[in-house]
C-alpha cells in the first residue's frame, strides 16, 4: 500500500512540476509580459521526472540499488539488432514518404552533417535523462505483471507529454491523438526491450533513434511501429519465453 502511495505521489508531483515549467510560456502566449529567464523553465521540463525519482531514491537510501539495476544487463548483439531494426524501419519509412511526396525529409530536417550530429547528441542526452525516470525508475517499481506495467508506464508517459504538445507546439486535437498512439507504441517497445536487456543506455539509444529516424508524418510512423511490435510479439511467443506472465 505504501509503495503504491509513493508512486501515486511521484506521478502527481511530476505532472504538477512539469506543468509549472510551461506556465510562463502559456502566459506569454496570452499576451502577458514574462521575464525571459522564466521562459527557459520549459527546458527544465524533461529533467523533472528524473529529479523527482532521484529525490525519492535518496530519501529511501535506495539510489545505488536502482542505478546498479539500470545498468546490470549487457548490451549483446541481440539487443543491438533490435535497435538496428527499429532504426532501419524508421529510415525506410521516412524515405518512402519522401518518395511519395517528392521531397527529402532528412535533408529538410538535417541541413548539414553538423546539424545532424548536434541533433543526435541532444536527443540522446534528453532520451537518457527521460529513461532514467520512466523505464529505470517507474517501470522497475510497478507491482503489476510485465505487460500491464509496460502499458501503465506508456499511458503515464504519454500524458506527461501533453503540456509540450499543447502549450509549446500548439498542436491540434487530431495531431495530439496520433502522438498519443505513437508515444504509447514507442513506450511498449522501450519497456519490453528494457525488461529483456536491463540496460538503460541501450533504451536511451533506441529512444533517440525513434526521435531521429522517424521523420515521416506520425500516421506513417504509427503503422510501421505497429507492424514491428506485431511481428516481434509473434516471434517472441514462438520462442516459448514467458514475457507476458
Amino acid at each position: 500500500m505504501l509503495k503504491k502511495l509513493k508512486l501515486t505521489l511521484w506521478v502527481s508531483v511530476v505532472y504538477v512540476l512539469s506543468l509549472i515549467c510551461y506556465i510562463p510560456t502559456l502566459l506569454e502566449q496570452n499576451g502577458i509580459i514574462i521575464p525571459n529567464g522564466l521562459l527557459y523553465l520549459k527546458y527544465l521540463y524533461v529533467c523533472i521526472p528524473t529529479m523527482a525519482a532521484i529525490f525519492l531514491l535518496i530519501c529511501e537510501q535506495n539510489i545505488k540499488v536502482y542505478f546498479t539495476r539500470m545498468f546490470s544487463g549487457k548490451i549483446t548483439i541481440k539487443y543491438i539488432l533490435i535497435g538496428v531494426i527499429c532504426m532501419a524501419a524508421g529510415i525506410f519509412d521516412s524515405y518512402c514518404y519522401s518518395f511519395i511526396v517528392k521531397t527529402d525529409v532528412f535533408k529538410n530536417t538535417y541541413l548539414t552533417v553538423i546539424s545532424l550530429l548536434t541533433s543526435c547528441i541532444y536527443l540522446l542526452i534528453t532520451a537518457f535523462v527521460e529513461e532514467i525516470a520512466w523505464r529505470g525508475f517507474l517501470l522497475e517499481r510497478l507491482p503489476f505483471k510485465k505487460i500491464k506495467s509496460v502499458l501503465f508506464v506508456g499511458v503515464v508517459w504519454t500524458v506527461w507529454h501533453m503540456p509540450m504538445w499543447i502549450i509549446r507546439n500548439s498542436l491540434g486535437m487530431e495531431q495530439i491523438v496520433c502522438l498519443c498512439i505513437w508515444t504509447l507504441l514507442v513506450s511498449v517497445v522501450l519497456g519490453m526491450t528494457y525488461y529483456q536487456c536491463r540496460n538503460i543506455l541501450l533504451i536511451a539509444i533506441m529512444h533517440a533513434t525513434f526521435n531521429i529516424c522517424y521523420l515521416a508524418p506520425i500516421q506513417y510512423n504509427i503503422v510501421v511501429l505497429a507492424i514491428i511490435i506485431f511481428v516481434g510479439t509473434l516471434l517472441y511467443k514462438k520462442s516459448d519465453k514467458k514475457f507476458f506472465t
